[in-house]
């Protein structure tokens, strides 16, 4: 299960992500956690030691990817080398053993786009899913909606977007929907964050069902999350039993019951 994860800045998404990444690392997943932000801080919100945090380079393409021919003449991209070795030279492995890439960065001051970095990120997602059942691959997402207009989350089987009870929030949801139905992604769901009320929860069901979006979890405003962030470590780590936590905890068993991952990893263990 290949699984984007979006929203406006300052939404929550980094949070979601790693946290969720954690959680199916304990539920028996194999997981990639993919940094996909220019501005990287999936690391950290895994909870990434600062030893292993400077082993973390963006992976670049002609190294990993080459051009191959599909059907129909279609131009696609293929890994030439195993994730492991890519995680043993640019990556770091994380609390749970949850495997962690850094796909894209800037160049520097006045250095061009990094347009040919979406291109890795694509294609590198499109050859993760031909990984096993019980392997689950996270990609954390710039705050922008250009990894929809470039296709970059093209080929992840569900869409999460985390959304807040705020216009501005509710208007980027707006924008990801659409974009990322005319790309073909299966699931494309929203994530209630930092909710405070009823009427919180209320504003983001009511948008979400007005442009068909299912609203998979609510997660509860929760000081720790602040404080996890103040703290420059992992929510997980600083307050394993808080509200947040056990949101994404109800969010990861929801996307693995939906998608029948349970049922495969009981079978396999």
């Amino acid at each position: 299960m290949r699984i984007g994860v979006t929203g406006k800045g300052g939404s929550g998404k980094t949070t979601v992500a790693a946290t969720a990444a954690r959680v199916f690392a304990r539920r028996g997943m194999r997981v990639n956690a993919l940094d996909g932000d220019p501005n990287p801080n999936l690391a950290r919100a895994l909870g990434i030691p600062d030893g292993d945090l400077e082993r973390l380079r963006p992976v670049p393409q002609d190294a990993v990817l080459r051009e191959r021919t599909g059907e129909g003449a279609e131009k696609q991209l293929e890994l030439t080398r195993p994730v492991e070795d890519l995680i043993s030279e640019y990556g770091a492995v994380g609390p749970e053993g949850v495997r962690t890439l850094t796909m894209t960065g800037l160049l520097g001051a006045g250095r061009g786009c990094i347009c040919g970095q979406h291109a890795t990120v694509r294609g590198f997602v499109a050859e993760l899913g031909t990984a096993r059942p019980e392997e689950i691959t996270i990609l954390d997402t710039e705050a922008s909606i250009e990894h929809l207009s470039r296709g970059t989350v093209r080929h992840v089987d569900t869409l999460l977007v985390v959304v807040e009870p705020y216009f501005r929030s509710l208007e980027t949801l707006g924008r990801i929907a659409p974009m990322a139905r005319d790309l073909g992604i299966p699931q494309v769901a929203a994530v209630a964050n930092k909710v405070r009320s009823e009427d919180d929860e209320r504003v983001i069901r009511d948008y979400a069902e007005s442009i068909g979006v299912d609203v998979i979890a609510v997660i509860p405003f929760d000081a720790a999350v602040e404080d996890a962030d103040r703290g420059n470590t992992s929510l997980l780590d600083h307050r394993p039993g808080s509200p947040a936590v056990a949101a994404v905890e109800r969010l990861v068993d929801e996307l693995m019951d939906r998608a029948g991952q349970r049922v495969a990893v009981a079978s396999s263990g």
